[in-house]
């Protein structure tokens, strides 16, 4: 009978039990790894309040959409005479307890407010609004401007407003995330909104916001047009029933890859074309009607891939 060398059966169950653990452990910590950078991913997903976001083909949140876009039953009842109050007012006063189902409530969701502030933060929401920090040197809150090329949003009747505010944004900004803005002072003018609290960066305790914003501008001009020293476009005819002629100069000098893509009311995109870049400056493009019916587009710019600029187009 051969003899057993028990040192070495007892080495090799040693190593084999411990390449064992050893596996089991690398298992569990991959899980580990990856359900944490699944629940940041989902609270990153979750700050704007909407777990069930599209593309942009199909954009827009879900909880009390209508009244964020205004096109709620209620909305109305709103003064669009706005009232001045500083961040610090804002966020003390008295608001109802939030829920993601209730109606327009009076009169905090009822009044349109206007604000000297600064912007510390923008970032891009997965529900493609962009969400501003805004700051009066003692309290933050909240302003949001929805993606006019949402559903609901396309339709609303101040998307001219929505496109003029992201216009203002991307011109002085950014259209991407920016954690830290450095501009001028601004004065934004939007309807009281009420959100229910779910770690939103730069939220009020009151869960108060400015939710749309309807106008901005610095403090030290006289409306959003200031964002065309920058950057000026124009398309006409328009309405236009065979060709459109755009024209888009920026003093920035960096067009790259521009793209232009057209969404109607629904907010289904329904054309995306490359245009050719006349130089870094500029860029002149005629639009073919060819397939398109009969109705209001909004057109928008990009530039590579980056949102350069939104406007509203009428086809006859």
């Amino acid at each position: 009978m051969k003899k057993v060398n028990f040192t070495q059966f007892f080495k090799a169950g040693c190593f084999v039990f411990l390449m064992s653990g050893l596996s089991a452990l690398h298992a569990q910590n991959t899980q580990i790894q990856a359900k944490t950078e699944s629940t940041f991913a989902k609270a990153d997903e979750d700050e704007d309040g909407d777990a069930d976001r599209a593309n942009s083909m199909n954009c827009g949140g879900t909880e009390r959409w209508s009244v964020k876009v205004l096109v709620d039953a209620a909305v109305s009842q709103i003064n669009f005479t706005p009232v001045t109050m500083t961040v610090s007012q804002m966020v003390a006063l008295s608001t109802p307890t939030p829920s993601t189902t209730m109606a327009r409530t009076a009169p905090v969701e009822t009044t349109t407010y206007t604000t000297n502030c600064t912007i510390t933060i923008k970032k891009a929401e997965t529900d493609n609004d962009y969400h501003l920090v805004l700051y009066d040197g003692t309290h933050t809150m909240i302003g949001e401007i929805p993606d006019p090329a949402c559903s609901a949003a396309a339709s609303s009747a101040y998307v001219s407003k929505y496109v003029a505010a992201r216009n203002f944004i991307d011109a002085h900004i950014a259209s991407g995330n920016v954690s830290s803005v450095n501009i001028p002072p601004v004065v934004v003018t939007g309807v009281g909104f009420i959100d229910p609290p779910h770690g939103q960066t730069g939220a009020a305790a009151n869960n108060m916001e400015i939710h749309p914003i309807i106008d901005i501008h610095f403090q030290s001009s006289t409306g959003i047009e200031d964002q065309g020293k920058l950057l000026n476009v124009s398309v006409g005819p328009n309405p236009f029933s065979t060709t459109a002629e755009f024209k888009l100069n920026t003093v920035l000098n960096d067009l790259g890859v521009v793209t232009l893509s057209l969404f109607d009311i629904q907010g289904q995109e329904v054309k995306t074309l490359q245009v050719p870049v006349t130089s870094s400056s500029q860029i002149n493009y005629t639009l073919m009607k060819d397939d398109l019916k009969a109705g209001v587009y909004l057109y928008r710019f990009r530039n590579n891939g980056s949102i350069l600029y939104e406007g509203r187009l009428m086809v006859q």
